[in-house]
């Protein structure tokens, strides 16, 4: 399981529930939630593509910006061939308000909640609307 996250405190919750279902990590990265990053998530979800270790992908994401969009788009290209799981917080944020963190700026129809889950859905990757439906979700997937 790799996991690539833009929020940390939901990158030590769901690695706790998934380790309580008996499920395992291989990588998880914290790439962080501003605006300038060293790593984006289509590079680390093409690492965890090319590691055998890896079986399945977890992608957390959060409001504002467009990387989980650009990762979704790059997942339905056809060039990531392990299942995906996302979560995107933000859910309940209200539209228009500033939030507390760096990245979460919405514009132009685009770092929505709504349209990340789109994104997701768009290629077939299921969105868990908490974090313990991560787990379930995952479990779908595996033998």
């Amino acid at each position: 399981m790799g996991i690539v996250s833009r929020s940390g405190t939901l990158t030590y919750e769901i690695s706790y529930h998934l380790t309580q279902a008996g499920i395992g990590q291989s990588t998880v990265v914290g790439i962080g939630g501003d605006p300038i990053i060293g790593t984006d998530m289509i590079e680390v979800v093409r690492m965890f593509e090319e590691d055998p270790e890896t079986k399945y992908i977890v992608v957390i994401g959060e409001i504002g910006g467009t990387m989980e969009e650009r990762v979704a788009q790059y997942i339905g290209s056809g060039k990531v061939t392990k299942p995906v799981v996302a979560y995107i917080a933000g859910r309940t944020a209200p539209p228009g308000k500033r939030m507390g963190h760096a990245g979460a700026i919405v514009s132009m129809g685009m770092g929505s909640y709504e349209s990340k889950v789109k994104a997701f859905q768009e290629v077939n990757v299921p969105v868990a609307r908490t974090p313990t439906e991560v787990v379930k979700l995952i479990k779908k997937f595996m033998p």
